[in-house]
């Protein structure tokens, strides 16, 4: 998701305000190792919130993970940091009228890091992998939606998608790190050992300290300045912060908004701000008694003030929810109600729906989004509702969230906390999320929520070509669903990346991943 996927463990509390007390960094100072002799002599180190899920693209869906990946792994095409497409692993491409027929020209003297030459057949495996039903990855589903077969051509260059209905966003589809160009002979190995065509190589993966790439002396393309990267994690803000600040990393993502507050002014460090940053939301089991009635789960939605969570949690870098989508797309439309905070029109809810004396709701949440779950578990108790925390680690999480109803019932689960990044994509953000064939294990609807009139809006959006047409399906879509209210919408988190001040060059894609590419050094302001 990405679930980036994205993200603070300090403890905060509304409205009370807890914060982890900052006399301790001299401490934390000393637990931190040093940087690197890599990093000195020309190596890049980035510290993000959680580890990577797989070293095989598609078989992930988180933007953290696709940060490391996007390093080592190219695809068709990229999108620019505003959404405009441009040539990668494809150089052109056409299409037929009617838009379901489309050939990519390869680019020629590329080759994989195990030292294959990349050919037509080579991705077209690629994408037959990611598509085979009988073995569905993680990223599987939304191409499986759009894309019905992938062939090679008489030119052992060209490459042909055949589509099952025209798709506007293709083209940015392609550029998703789950369509990035896998090597066929990496066999079983992909999921812990990268095997692609990107600017740098897989060294090693060690799963609970450090992901490790060097650069790629076969590149197809401009090398990158950087020699090497080291990847690193910690879901603490603390941490993050002094990692930071002793040059142990060059690049913290996502910064709690705490420290960037506190960054900012300080010549020191770059402070990226991206409004383009993932919806928070809580999706409801509707198989369970929380979600089998309406009135209770509008209830859960007025017992949560999103506009203090934003200000106590984000310090203002981000905005409540008021759609399913986010403020950057070009089809949001706010339905929230106004006000969307009513804790006596909670309780009332509560009691029509025969729960007079309060709900009890158990929530599963990663570990890094922990304070979220505790701000709300103070926030509903003014609502009558009891707020049961499940704190796991991201490989638990992952496995647990995206669970079936069987399983969810057997966890007796009513709720996920998670989030999610599309990019400038309204068909990736509502099909993954809200459309019935996605439901959990095969994709990111993990409330199960199913209705038929939005399955068939969000299918008639994803195809219309008419921009106006377009914007009124969306709007639809999204008012039957803030009606419905199968999620509590929490907010829209700004991403925000820390930078020594001597970075520059960094990309941040429209999915929220990290793309270090590009990035150099400016040794003579490093302090």
């Amino acid at each position: 998701m990405g679930d980036r996927g994205r993200h603070m463990t300090c403890q905060y509390r509304l409205p009370l305000l807890r914060t982890t007390i900052i006399a301790c960094i001299g401490m934390l100072a000393t637990t931190l190792p040093p940087a690197s002799a890599a990093q000195v002599s020309g190596g890049l180190s980035v510290m993000q919130t959680e580890p990577p899920r797989s070293m095989d693209p598609a078989d992930q869906v988180a933007t953290d993970t696709s940060s490391i990946l996007t390093a080592m792994y190219e695809g068709l095409v990229r999108a620019g940091a505003d959404g405009t497409i441009h040539p990668l692993l494809a150089t052109t491409w056409t299409h037929d009228t009617q838009g379901m027929t489309w050939d990519f020209v390869l680019r020629r003297n590329v080759r994989f890091h195990d030292g294959h030459p990349m050919t037509a057949g080579d991705v077209v495996r690629s994408f037959r992998r990611l598509l085979d039903r009988n073995a569905p990855l993680a990223g599987s589903s939304r191409f499986m939606a759009v894309v019905d077969a992938v062939t090679t051509t008489d030119d052992d260059m060209t490459v042909r998608f055949h589509l099952r209905r025209p798709y506007p966003d293709f083209l940015l589809l392609l550029s998703f790190s789950q369509a990035f160009v896998t090597s066929p002979y990496a066999g079983a190995s992909l999921s812990r050992h990268a095997d692609g065509t990107g600017p740098f190589r897989f060294e090693e993966w060690k799963s609970s300290e450090y992901v490790t790439q060097s650069r790629n002396p076969e590149y197809w393309g401009t090398p990158p300045e950087i020699t090497s990267v080291r990847w690193i994690w910690s879901a603490e803000p603390s941490v993050m912060d002094m990692s930071l600040h002793t040059g142990d990393s060059d690049i913290v993502s996502d910064l709690p908004a705490l420290y960037a507050q506190q960054m900012q002014g300080d010549p020191r460090f770059v402070i990226h701000d991206d409004a383009n940053g993932p919806l928070y939301w809580i999706a409801i089991n509707m198989d369970r008694r929380a979600g089998s009635d309406l009135r209770i789960r509008q209830a859960l939605n007025y017992a949560t003030d999103r506009q203090a969570l934003v200000h106590a949690l984000l310090r203002d870098r981000g905005q409540p929810a008021r759609s399913p989508l986010q403020p950057v797309s070009p089809y949001f439309v706010s339905y929230a109600p106004d006000p969307q905070y009513d804790p006596q029109r909670a309780r009332a809810l509560l009691s029509e729906a025969g729960l007079g004396t309060g709900l009890t709701f158990s929530l599963a949440v990663q570990e890094m989004d922990e304070p979220i779950a505790e701000a709300l578990q103070d926030m509903w108790k003014k609502s009558g509702i009891t707020l049961h925390i499940s704190r796991l680690e991201g490989g638990v999480y992952a496995s647990e969230a995206f669970a079936g109803p069987a399983q969810k019932e057997a966890l007796q689960l009513d709720g996920v906390l998670a989030s999610w990044s599309s990019g400038f994509i309204a068909d990736m953000q509502l099909r993954p999320l809200f459309y019935s064939g996605s439901a959990a294990p095969a994709g990111a609807n993990l409330g199960f929520f199913h209705d038929p009139d939005v399955d068939a809006l969000i299918n008639a959006g994803a195809v219309e070509t008419s921009g106006e047409n377009r914007k009124a399906i969306y709007a639809k879509v999204q008012q039957m669903i803030m009606h419905d209210a199968p999620a509590v919408l929490i907010y829209t988190r700004d991403t925000l990346v820390g930078m020594r001040a001597d970075i520059s060059g960094l990309v941040v894609r429209p999915d929220g991943a990290l793309d270090i590419t590009h990035v150099t050094r400016n040794r003579q302001s490093r302090s």
